[in-house]
């Protein structure tokens, strides 16, 4: 008999930041990473806090990514390793109260629980364990024998439904009752092949399809959350 699934990004979804982010500034912070690394975001960054335009954030995350992949030889596999524990032991509690608690419920409901993710496996294995998921995917980052990563990478920050349907496929999954959350556009392809897509403190072009396709809206802000319904042209806290 096929078992009902519920799958989760990680990143704004369930982490209140982004391990990708945090695993970076810990190389630049001890001395593991290109000095030089920061130049090439660090001005958006700060364009990106003082919200100086409405796709600060996006750019800033984008050009750090970018900047990162391309510096990626140049990292220690064995340094890469030591930040990701760091990164894991100081941030892995600060987590969303709303899809913490779906977790917890969603477990005792007997749903198989799935990660998919655009950090590193490095990061996203413990954090997986750590909060019970059954299945987990990761972006993989090849290793040479040097003790340095080659640069090659196997990306899943986006494809998630490509992923998804694999998963499902591999592991005798059903799609019926099946829930998906995600916070942004790299989340829309798994979020539309499910029954139930939650858009959970999402951005803007999330918000949209989400608002086009009638998905649960889901804010969770300080210490309050909000679940918002469409009805017609509006949406009405439920």
């Amino acid at each position: 008999m096929s078992k009902k699934f519920a799958v989760f990004d990680i990143d704004g979804t369930i982490y209140r930041s982004g391990l990708y982010r945090e695993v970076i500034y810990e190389l630049l912070a001890t001395g593991k990473a290109p000095a030089a690394l920061s130049d090439a975001f660090s001005h958006l960054e700060i364009d990106w806090k003082k919200r100086s335009h409405i796709g600060a954030f996006q750019r800033y995350e984008k050009a750090m990514a970018h900047a990162f992949d391309a510096t990626l030889h140049l990292v220690r596999c064995d340094d890469f390793d030591t930040a990701a524990r760091a990164v894991f032991e100081r941030v892995s509690d600060h987590v969303y109260a709303y899809t913490r608690d779906l977790l917890i419920d969603l477990r005792q409901q007997g749903y198989t629980l799935i990660a998919i993710s655009g950090s590193q496996e490095e990061l996203v294995r413990p954090f997986a364990d750590k909060y019970g998921f059954d299945l987990w995917v990761g972006q993989h980052y090849e290793r040479a024998e040097s003790g340095f990563f080659t640069g090659e990478i196997v990306r899943t920050h986006d494809g998630k439904d490509t992923i998804l349907r694999r998963l499902v496929e591999q592991n005798g999954l059903s799609f019926d009752g099946s829930i998906a959350v995600g916070d942004s556009r790299g989340d829309i392809g798994m979020l539309s092949i499910v029954e139930r897509p939650i858009a959970f403190n999402p951005e803007r072009e999330l918000f949209d399809v989400a608002k086009e396709n009638d998905w649960t809206i889901v804010i969770e802000r300080k210490n309050m959350i909000y679940t918002l319904e469409s009805h017609g042209n509006a949406f009405i806290l439920a």
